[in-house]
């Protein structure tokens, strides 16, 4: 009776379409119809119409109750009793009392840090990491996935490349403590929207020098979303972790797709786990009272069952306050809430979790959102769903487990995603919040490495004050490096051995890509780039550098720019650029030390100096000048190093003609105003930068630079290096005259110098002048041999005396500049 009286329900449900399904098709369907669910065939058309289209349906259906634990019975009766309590404000944490849970806090580049970074770098050799990235950039105003977005414009390597480097960086560590080859392997979990963009990303660029084998993709299903906490899920059915356990692995790292630092901290956290045994340990920072980010706290029951876990912000509060503290959520004395804020970012003990993942599948508990249209709470302004997050997975742990975390107590060092568009990181910096922006996600980069080496004490420019996209922001030197190069406090000490011989320019721009380099003294006001292929070693003794550099320039509203840069509010000029660049293996000093009876680069910089203090400055303003009219936009004067056998010289970047013409403009009208009641000798030189700018905003082709020659070697074998002003685009062209970049004439002023840096780079401030840098626009030498060498005894870059600057040299360096 009961199969006759389903049979009539589902053929007048079906309107006559049952025919159309098998036996376990109608099986569910009488499954959802018993639960209320007979919406999803109410507008079926009769027999013979659309018939495919409802067969789809049903296939659909089918799927989805195949993919989730207990059915799409169960999913409707979890949601109904979720919504049901969240109706009637019922607290998931009833009859919990709240406590401060253990773990470890330190300060970025303390003696505990170290401790802790060292014990972690061992731990890393025995783990796997776990990329949850299942999004793409249009929240932030990015049409790509957010892993192709570039962490920073002065490397402009992109967060996946930035986070496969660092793991392949943490792998050479482990190999070369071993002894023996070690290989790390990474996961990263996508959806349907990201996977073929993201495996797109990867073939392209080679993996980023990661083997195929190394790297898993694995897909979220998008007809059930459902969180981040998916991941476990995936996890166990494709049986990795388990095979981890079996090779040796101990620890799995979770980390989110947008934060450059994680790799900053993460070492120390995985020191913390390794030390004190931890299931599982969140990596966390400091935490405002009443923040709106989740909190960390160990949930007591009075029943005796114990668990820590993430705690959202608007359940906390009320929870202590319930349980007896009658203040909620307050800080203490040090100005934070006792419970550290949540980030996501998970280190988890294998052989515990293989344990519960055997048991529960990987599923997690679910919670609820809606978003109700009223206060009567029984109609929502969109469709709601269950969803589960990968940080409540300590919930499905015995009370017995041990769950810490991990604090850095400065937040810029360790955290800084990039979660939201300009309008709404403006929005959430006036509502007293972080921003969470590109911008902040770039500039806490160049923060972070700024204070890591005053830390050593390295001479490092204080930051200027700048604003883009309407933020107020600190922007320090633009110093960034490969993880190669360094991952740790340590590796930091050993890269610069004699930390009180190299000064960092207020303007400066460092980058340093390539992992055994050594600096030992450094004089850098301007920009460079030091690179190297394999079994290269390269050591900077005694190198200056005071190029006209990259600036920071603030983009307008009315600029057409790249999504990358306007959701930054800047764009890089690179007006010079002096790169070191080996190809061939070999042990290098940079600068060579001179040979017998030559003078060395101090003396010859003198000499050179006083040699064109008698040249004509309005000659060479012409040159410069006609050179801009030709289309010589971007002055970047590359020192590349490399063996004799290479034919093509190094190109350098190029910056867009709109905005050179903009700082043209810039310079011109800062030059002309300091110009005025000028003597007559010098009025000339301000009619020709005057004339520079109206061709410059006229715009040109580009012209490809000019190569001056290494000095030949009178020894077989020995290294050549290369001066370049390159140029840049194109190839050069036959017959392209050799050339020079000329540090402009000084000329007398009879006012006080002022430096021209308050014209370039947006809103930055005028800088004050930086100790021992070179002016502008310096002549780089060539290096007329670079030979095999054994690092060199600590030698100290003299500071060059900083001249005053004539309107006549303004106007000149002007021209160059544009």
């Amino acid at each position: 009776e009961n199969e006759a009286e389903n049979g009539e329900q589902q053929q007048t449900a079906l309107k006559g379409n049952d025919a159309l399904f098998g036996n376990e098709e109608k099986k569910l369907i009488q499954h959802l119809l018993q639960l209320d669910q007979g919406h999803l065939f109410s507008s079926w058309h009769p027999p013979g119409q659309a018939d495919d289209q409802k067969q789809k349906l049903v296939q659909q259906l089918g799927h989805l109750d195949a993919s989730y634990n207990g059915g799409l019975v169960a999913y409707i009766k979890n949601a109904k009793q979720l919504l049901q309590d969240s109706r009637e404000g019922k607290n998931p944490f009833e009859g919990y009392i709240p406590e401060v849970p253990d773990g470890e806090r330190m300060d970025f580049g303390s003696n505990l840090f170290i401790e802790h970074e060292r014990q972690g770098i061992k731990a890393a050799g025995h783990a796997a990491f776990v990329l949850v990235a299942g999004g793409l950039g249009e929240r932030l105003g990015y049409s790509g996935i957010k892993l192709a977005l570039p962490v920073d414009c002065a490397s402009n390597k992109c967060f996946l490349q930035v986070y496969i480097e660092s793991i392949l960086a943490l792998q050479n560590k482990a190999s070369a403590e071993r002894g023996e080859p070690v290989k790390l392997e990474m996961v990263i979990m996508t959806s349907d929207d990201t996977h073929s963009r993201t495996q797109a990303l990867l073939d392209d660029h080679s993996y980023f020098g990661m083997q195929h084998n190394q790297l898993h993709l694995l897909k979220q299903e998008k007809r059930k979303p459902h969180g981040h906490g998916d991941v476990h899920a995936l996890l166990h059915s494709t049986g990795l972790v388990k095979k981890w356990q079996q090779n040796g692995i101990q620890w799995v790292c979770f980390f989110q797709d947008t934060n450059g630092l994680v790799f900053r901290a993460l070492p120390a956290a995985l020191g913390v786990s390794s030390k004190f045994g931890y299931d599982v340990n969140s990596l966390a920072v400091p935490r405002k009272a009443k923040e709106a980010i989740g909190g960390i706290a160990r949930l007591r029951h009075q029943d005796g069952r114990c668990m820590t876990i993430n705690v959202e912000y608007n359940q906390l509060d009320p929870l202590l306050r319930a349980t007896g503290n009658g203040q909620g959520d307050v800080n203490n004395e040090e100005g934070w809430s006792p419970y550290p804020g949540n980030i996501n970012q998970l280190i988890l003990k294998v052989d515990t979790y293989v344990k519960s993942l055997e048991e529960t599948q990987g599923i997690i508990a679910e919670f609820v959102n809606p978003k109700y249209r009223d206060a009567s709470k029984t109609e929502f302004k969109s469709s709601t769903r269950l969803e589960c997050m990968m940080q409540d997975y300590p919930k499905a742990l015995p009370p017995s487990a041990a769950v810490g975390f991990t604090v850095v107590n400065q937040v810029w060092s360790t955290y800084s995603p990039v979660k939201n568009n300009p309008a709404d990181a403006l929005a959430k910096v006036q509502a007293g919040g972080p921003s969470h922006s590109a911008t902040t996600g770039e500039l806490d980069i160049y923060q972070v490495n700024c204070r890591a080496l005053q830390m050593l004490g390295v001479d490092v420019g204080a930051p200027q004050q700048a604003t883009f996209n309407g933020l107020h922001l600190d922007l320090y030197p633009r110093v960034t490096w490969s993880p190669s190069f360094a991952m740790t406090v340590d590796d930091l000490k050993g890269r610069f051995p004699c930390p009180d011989q190299v000064h960092i320019g207020q303007d400066a721009m460092l980058y340093i890509n390539h992992a055994d380099v050594q600096v030992r003294s450094l004089n850098l006001t301007g920009a460079l780039v030091v690179e190297g292929q394999q079994d290269v070693d390269i050591t900077i003794d005694g190198l200056q550098v005071g190029n006209a550099g990259w600036h920071w320039h603030a983009l307008q509203d009315t600029d057409n720019s790249e999504e990358h840069q306007k959701i930054r509010g800047f764009t890089v000029i690179k007006l010079e650029t002096q790169n070191i660049s080996f190809s061939n293996p070999g042990s290098f000093i940079v600068p060579e030390a001179p040979k017998a009876g030559e003078p060395d680069q101090e003396q010859a910089e003198s000499a050179r100096g006083a040699t064109e203090s008698k040249a004509d400055p309005t000659s060479r303003s012409r040159q410069q000048a006609q050179d801009h009219q030709e289309g010589n936009h971007s002055l970047s004067s590359d020192t590349e190093h490399s063996s004799p056998d290479e034919s093509e010289p190094r190109k350098s970047n190029t910056s867009e003609p709109d905005l050179v013409k903009s700082l043209v403009h810039d310079i011109m009208t800062k030059a002309a105003a300091e110009a005025k009641g000028a003597s007559a000798d010098t009025k000339e030189a301000e009619k020709l930068a005057a004339d520079a700018a109206k061709r410059a905003a006229k715009g040109s082709e580009e012209t490809p630079g000019h190569v001056v020659p290494a000095a030949e070697s009178a020894e077989a074998g020995d290294k050549h290096a290369r001066t370049e002003e390159s140029k840049p685009s194109g190839s050069p062209k036959k017959g392209a005259k050799k050339a020079k970049t000329d540090t402009a004439e000084d000329a007398t002023d009879n006012g006080s110098a002022k430096t021209l840096d308050s014209a370039v780079g947006g809103t930055l401030k005028p800088s004050s002048p930086t100790k021992g840098g070179a002016p502008a626009g310096k002549e780089v030498e060539p290096a007329a041999e670079v030979k095999a060498a054994a690092p060199s005894s600590p030698k100290k870059a003299t500071p060059s005396s900083p001249k005053k600057k004539g309107v006549a040299e303004k106007a000149e360096d002007a021209v160059k500049k544009a």
